[in-house]
């Protein structure tokens, strides 16, 4: 039951709705992020205490201007108290120049702003909360910090409202002083205000918790509900169509090659299901012409298979011809002979039954030489060099050559390559038991690393490596072409009178022979066959 519900919880729709879920979860709790650093850099940006210097400031200006005509300093606490409500705050007439505009840069009723009128020593001369602060008290000395330092410099005759306005602190509110100059420009007091009930920042980011709660909650339901559609929507034909790739994909596995994708849309999943085309339709064509291949191959195996058997053949015919036709010849003549003379002259008839013997019995030897050509020496498991011992007994024995047999480093080779030496030593001797004169031979065979060398020679009459050869003969041809079937080649040294040497190089490395087998081609070797 779980596996099943996280294999469906594991799809691309699922995937789609919980991607859409995370950016609006996200989205979300940025903006809230967004909106409390904004509470928060307002709270502690000098913008507001800027508005509030601006308002002291513009207060200094009508309190002068008030001192200048007569008036009374203690008859001002009237107008601070109306000038600190807002809602009382009228525009300025502009038929009496004694009134001013004046604006105080906060929401404030009755006695959330507080305004103090200070004489040239910072003491209280009026304030609008007489009960906390009565006339003659060091304002510096009771209100926080840093409001002494921005009355010391508001006594000093400092204008710049960005030196006389602060948070205070510990209670976090805006505090404004504006010196007030007398009509010789000399500082006769100053103007001291204060938000009183300015909101603090925690109990501010407190009271907001509900209403970002609030927030939070519909906007999850809502984003919610959207995902869900917009995953239902677009996260099913996604599925619908990646299932079509998938299935495809396992029937061309399973060796389906006409299964194609119809997606004509040009996004990502189109042009996966157009390369999928493409590469089932290249398979096929692959697979056609291997098959096309693979007959021809046949073809050709069986038709070197013909050409073996038509080659062995002609070579069966004609040492057939050469020993075994030439031998029953011989025997046809000389019974002939001996059936003339068997009356007459019995002697010379038991002379001529010698001689049919002996020709019968070089055929009988002629005939199993032949058969045991026919026989793959390498068939029977032993390897190389134990073939090689009983072919050189073998000869020994029936045709009377001698064979020197060497064998160095001795290690297994591939079937092919010891039925290659094989049938070239075999092929050696034969001409040396044929053609040569002597009844001797010397066989080298040296394993090395990389390659394999061979070498046949005998002290024979030897023959004109120019002088052309009989077409019939194809002994050397056969050996040439098993050594260069296996990468290696053949070399030939004689010369009339000097013997016969022939030399085999063949490398062990499927990838061609290294630089060291030709230096031992050259050795073994100097005068090329051709």
């Amino acid at each position: 039951m779980g596996n099943g519900l996280l294999r469906r919880f594991a799809t691309i729709r699922w995937k789609l709705t919980g991607a859409f879920l995370a950016v609006s979860v996200l989205l979300a709790l940025t903006m809230i992020v967004i909106f409390v650093a904004g509470v928060v850099y307002i709270l502690n940006a000098p913008l507001i205490p800027l508005a509030i210097g601006q308002s002291a400031h513009d207060l200094a200006a009508f309190v002068s201007e008030d001192l200048a005509k007569g008036g009374d300093p203690n008859q001002l606490i009237d107008t601070l108290k109306r000038l600190s409500n807002p809602a009382l705050a009228q525009p300025p007439d502009k038929q009496n120049p004694s009134s001013v505009e004046v604006q105080i840069a906060a929401p404030a009723k009755g006695d959330e702003v507080m305004l103090t009128l200070l004489d040239p020593q910072g003491l209280v001369i009026t304030t609008t909360h007489p009960l906390r602060y009565t006339a003659g008290v060091n304002l510096a000395a009771v209100e926080p910090r840093p409001a002494d330092v921005l009355v010391a410099r508001a006594l000093q005759g400092v204008t710049d409202t960005a030196q006389l306005t602060a948070w205070n602190t510990p209670e976090h509110q805006p505090i404004a002083v504006a010196p007030i100059f007398g009509p010789n420009g000399e500082v006769v007091g100053a103007v001291y205000l204060r938000l009183v009930n300015f909101p603090a920042l925690g109990l501010l980011l407190a009271n907001l918790t509900p209403f970002l709660a609030s927030f939070i909650v519909p906007w999850l339901l809502v984003s919610g509900g959207l995902g869900m559609i917009y995953s239902w929507v677009v996260g099913r034909g996604f599925a619908r169509r990646i299932a079509r790739l998938t299935e495809a994909s396992i029937d061309l596995a399973d060796g389906d090659l006409s299964r194609r994708i119809e997606d004509p849309s040009g996004d990502e999943l189109g042009q996966l299901g157009r390369q999928f085309n493409a590469m089932a339709d290249q398979l096929s064509a692959s697979l056609r012409s291997l098959r096309l291949l693979a007959d021809r191959n046949a073809q050709l195996a069986e038709q070197t298979a013909q050409l073996t058997a038509v080659e062995e053949r002609n070579r069966l015919a004609r040492d057939l011809h050469d020993s075994v036709s030439q031998e029953l010849f011989s025997l046809t003549m000389l019974a002939a002979a001996a059936r003339r003379t068997l009356d007459g002259r019995p002697d010379l008839t038991a002379a001529r039954l010698v001689e049919i013997e002996e020709s019968a019995r070089r055929a009988l030897e002629e005939t199993r030489s032949l058969i045991f050509a026919l026989r793959p020496a390498a068939l029977d498991g032993r390897g190389l060099t134990p073939a090689l011992r009983d072919l050189v007994a073998a000869l020994r024995e029936r045709q009377g050559l001698s064979s020197d047999l060497r064998v160095t480093g001795e290690r297994r080779l591939p079937l092919d390559y010891e039925q290659a030496l094989y049938r070239i030593v075999q092929e050696a001797l034969a001409n040396v038991a044929r053609h040569s004169g002597v009844r001797s031979a010397v066989v080298l065979l040296r394993y090395e690393d990389d390659h394999v060398a061979l070498e046949v020679r005998d002290g024979g009459r030897g023959f004109d490596l120019s002088a052309a050869r009989n077409p019939r003969s194809i002994g050397l041809h056969s050996m040439a072409e098993r050594a260069e079937a296996l990468g290696g080649n053949l070399a030939l040294r004689s010369a009339p009178g000097a013997g016969t040497t022939i030399a085999v190089v063949i490398p062990l490395l499927r990838d061609g022979p290294k630089e060291s087998d030709a230096t031992v081609k050259d050795e073994l070797a100097p005068i090329p066959f051709k």
